[in-house]
């Protein structure tokens, strides 16, 4: 999994590039020469003179994101963060399929990662959860913790966050250990592959059965710079549904752009009980169809 094409272009630097290029910059007033005779007694700023300001141009985090694919094909970048010497044999829970996948599309999907009776149990305690008013509804909420660029008016789950230390970890030991899972075997694993740095979020998701949906979006902005402590890189999600059938909705659906050389492909990917869905944060726009039945989900960011 080497990739030795470097790419200079930090993201900020990208970013920049982008609004230089379409900004709308009127051109000043001529203003005299460098010799301090030549300029008239009275040449000050005229306030009746009227003059063009700069226009600045909001588009959607959508819209940077297609302007910054079309310089550089995300999967492309992401790349440059994947470590060129792996030993699959060390892995835990991953396989040399699934890291080859993550590598080459940029996603992967594993089945059956943890016990059913603990699908079951957390299901339940999320549902409580829900059901007693614990769980805050996702549109429109931004804490420390929520990524600034995220436009929350698009989802429509309830979620709370469980990172190692919750309170919430203490009351349900399933919980925990599907945190455990993430951080640990799974975590060892990616870190294998990718270049991580150790910080790592985790938030449980609950889908109410009234078509709540999230629509497309991504996890992050795509880079390649290994330093980024900022970007997520790898995105993990396990489902805890197990009656889950055709027709109940809530799947997960992959925009897959490839190398941007293809058109792109729509991957439906059912919301099965134990199953984990691994994709590169910065590369895989998603999101969740309408859910007609109780959907749960309990999703990592790494760094």
């Amino acid at each position: 999994m080497d990739n030795s094409d470097s790419h200079d272009d930090a993201l900020a630097n990208r970013i920049l590039k982008y609004a230089a290029a379409t900004s709308k910059t009127s051109e000043l007033p001529p203003f005299p020469g460098d010799d301090v005779e030549s300029l008239p007694s009275d040449y000050e700023y005229d306030e009746n003179e009227e003059y063009e300001e700069e226009e600045v141009e909001e588009i959607s985090e959508m819209e940077l994101l297609g302007h910054l694919d079309a310089s550089m094909p995300p999967l492309l970048l992401a790349q440059e963060l994947f470590n060129s010497d792996v030993d699959s044999s060390a892995f835990k829970v991953l396989t040399s399929d699934n890291a080859n996948e993550l590598f080459h599309q940029g996603y992967t999907v594993l089945n059956h990662v943890l016990p059913l009776t603990t699908i079951q149990s957390v299901r339940q305690w999320a549902t409580e959860m829900f059901k007693t008013g614990k769980m805050d509804k996702a549109s429109g909420k931004h804490n420390e913790e929520d990524d600034p660029f995220r436009e929350g008016s698009a989802r429509g789950d309830y979620t709370i966050w469980v990172s190692p230390g919750s309170k919430f970890l203490e009351v349900s030991p399933e919980l925990k250990e599907c945190v455990d899972w993430f951080s640990g075997r799974l975590h060892e694993d990616l870190a294998k592959i990718v270049h991580l740095h150790g910080q790592a979020e985790y938030q449980l998701a609950y889908y109410p059965p009234d078509s709540s949906h999230y629509e497309r979006h991504r996890d992050s902005f795509p880079t390649d710079d290994k330093d980024d402590v900022d970007q997520r890189r790898v995105t993990a999600i396990v489902y805890f549904n197990p009656d889950w059938k055709q027709g109940n909705g809530g799947e997960l659906r992959i925009f897959d752009k490839g190398m941007g050389d293809d058109d792109e492909k729509e991957i439906d990917i059912a919301p099965l009980a134990a199953r984990c869905v691994v994709f590169l944060s910065g590369v895989m726009d998603h999101a969740v169809m309408p859910a007609f039945e109780e959907r749960i989900a309990l999703t990592s960011w790494y760094r």
